[in-house]
């Protein structure tokens, strides 16, 4: 149990207040290890100055540990903090709060459905790094990360198996209609916890639909793909499997619309949804 309990949901009063060390002392050995009381001291204060309150962003809870996001009453600056179940704090960062205003009020001009089947977990998704760690990058920036769970876990049995991971197999389908462009097939699948960076986009699918924008599905199952270049595909049609190919720690799906067929050059587009709800971090998606 920590020395000192903080209720997770107190956290943005307590380190308003200046109970630095109340917090260090509820913080994991590992956390220690990499920052000493002094420092974490002198950081926090200084992170303080000129704050009125914090504000809860968003809680997610994900692999038995409960992540908040607090941000400050100016949204300049926020606070990611982790629990675990004895509400022990795992993690903590302090970061400037920095949004993209200009490129958030572009939407696509097709509206899509999520390409999944059943019930899915935003990972990652919405409009900042805390809460969707693709944002700081403008190819990637409105992409959503996808798993499936149960009981607030994405795996049951080992770690390392892919095939223990409930999104591992799943069908992934066409987000929309479209033409098919562009297909890798036959990428490994990950040990979960390695990572392929040479091949970031793992086996993928990528899809031109109306009006120049373009989908992509990435980190699918190898040899899972079902449609070829040039195919046309409907809404709701699978197109493969998901899988842990490429940058993927884990089995997942990567779902993100584009300005180009470009991969590196090309601009993410934030995504209007048929139902018109935008899904983030730590809400659950079906079809």
């Amino acid at each position: 149990m920590p020395i000192s309990s903080i209720i997770p949901e107190d956290f943005g009063e307590v380190f308003r207040s200046g109970q630095f060390e109340d917090i260090y002392r509820n913080t994991s050995s590992d956390f220690q290890q990499l920052v000493s009381l002094s420092d974490f001291r002198d950081l926090s204060a200084s992170f303080n100055e000129g704050i009125d309150h914090y504000n809860l962003e968003c809680k997610t809870v994900l692999q038995k540990l409960d992540s908040y996001v607090w941000i400050d009453d100016q949204r300049e600056k926020a606070i990611h903090v982790a629990f675990n179940e004895e509400q022990q704090i795992q993690s903590l960062l302090l970061k400037p709060f920095i949004t993209y205003p200009e490129s958030d009020k572009i939407l696509t001009k097709n509206v899509y459905i999520m390409p999944i089947k059943g019930d899915w977990f935003v990972f990652w998704g919405g409009t900042n790094e805390f809460i969707n760690y693709h944002y700081v990058y403008e190819n990637q920036r409105y992409a959503y990360d996808l798993v499936r769970v149960q009981d607030s876990l994405s795996y049951q049995g080992a770690h390392n198996i892919s095939e223990n991971y409930f999104a591992f197999g799943e069908e992934i389908v066409a987000p929309a209609d479209g033409i098919v462009i562009q297909v890798l097939d036959g990428v490994k699948d990950n040990v979960p916890g390695e990572m392929d960076p040479d091949l970031p986009e793992g086996n993928y699918v990528l899809i031109e639909h109306a009006n120049k924008e373009y989908s992509m599905l990435a980190h699918l199952k190898k040899d899972s793909i079902k449609v070829k270049t040039g195919d046309e595909v409907r809404e709701g049609q699978c197109i493969g499997n998901c899988g842990n190919s490429g940058n993927s720690s884990e089995p997942h799906l990567h779902f993100q619309v584009m300005d180009s067929d470009d991969l590196e050059k090309g601009n993410a587009i934030r995504i209007q949804f048929k139902d018109g709800y935008e899904p983030i971090q730590g809400d659950t998606v079906s079809n």
